[in-house]
């Protein structure tokens, strides 16, 4: 056993460097002052009215793209679960493939086929239709499920493999109805897969950054993009970004501390 533990201190001294450092840095930074320790840049992130906006802003995008990401992404995963083997497994290395994109290409991408002068919006122009705002919250909230259906869907696939099909169709046998079905037998089932996969996405959500400037700039107040404008706008100030960092990070996890809790929950 002595020597088993040896091997945990490349991964221990790991996490030291690239993620405790980092955290004890920024709150040092968040907290120091020339007169010493100071509160100040806190309690202005939690009372400045465009870190309040930023704050909220942050935390229902967060919210309803993991909404949009839940139900998307258990309709893509039932689907996908009853395909045939190897189409089933052609389908999932595409889903994969979404997360590995970045950002900002996927940004292009959807500007080339939304933006103001795009090829859906030139479709839609002709035929007389109002076009399609890809730079307003509506639009952020279509982006974003290209990322988020896909890995929602990659985690709930092992769940619903592990129940098959056998259960919808014992309920089906019992007379439920297919909507009774997927309430009162599919869903309860699945709802520790969703929770868990409701976390992924509500961190990165929260966090959400490249895709949402390459966008909208700043015309969205998101506290990510707060954070970054203290970086690398003139208005530089590396502390208050510290502290805007610290209650991000604060919030997004309490948001996972109530995911799962509520996940434990529904296991017992």
């Amino acid at each position: 056993m002595r020597g088993e533990r040896l091997l945990l201190l490349p991964g221990a001294l790991f996490l030291l460097l690239f993620f405790a450092y980092p955290l004890w840095a920024i709150l040092e930074r968040s907290l120091s002052s020339p007169e010493g320790l100071t509160l100040a840049r806190y309690l202005k992130a939690l009372t400045a009215p465009a870190y309040l906006e930023a704050w909220r802003n942050s935390l229902l995008f967060a919210t309803a793209s993991t909404l949009l990401a839940a139900i998307g992404g258990v309709f893509v995963a039932y689907w996908t679960s009853g395909l045939p083997l190897r189409l089933k497994r052609f389908l999932l290395s595409l889903y994969a493939i979404p997360a590995s994109l970045s950002g900002l290409v996927v940004a292009f991408g959807f500007i080339v086929l939304l933006g103001r002068n795009g090829v859906v919006n030139q479709l839609l122009g002709t035929l007389g239709l109002p076009r399609f705002d890809l730079y307003s919250w509506t639009g952020l909230l279509l982006v974003f499920p290209f990322y988020n259906v896909p890995l929602f869907a990659l985690a709930l696939m092992p769940l619903l493999e592990s129940l098959g099909k056998e259960l919808m169709e014992a309920a089906r046998a019992s007379g439920a109805t297919p909507f009774q079905a997927w309430v009162r037998v599919l869903l309860p089932n699945l709802m520790p897969g969703i929770l868990a996969g409701s976390a992924i996405v509500f961190a990165g959500m929260m966090g959400a950054f490249g895709t949402a400037l390459a966008l909208t700039g700043f015309a969205k107040n998101l506290l990510s993009l707060q954070i970054y404008s203290l970086v690398a706008e003139s208005a530089f100030d590396l502390p208050q970004a510290a502290a805007l960092a610290v209650v991000l990070m604060a919030t997004t996890g309490l948001g996972l501390y109530l995911l799962a809790l509520g996940e434990r929950r529904w296991r017992r």
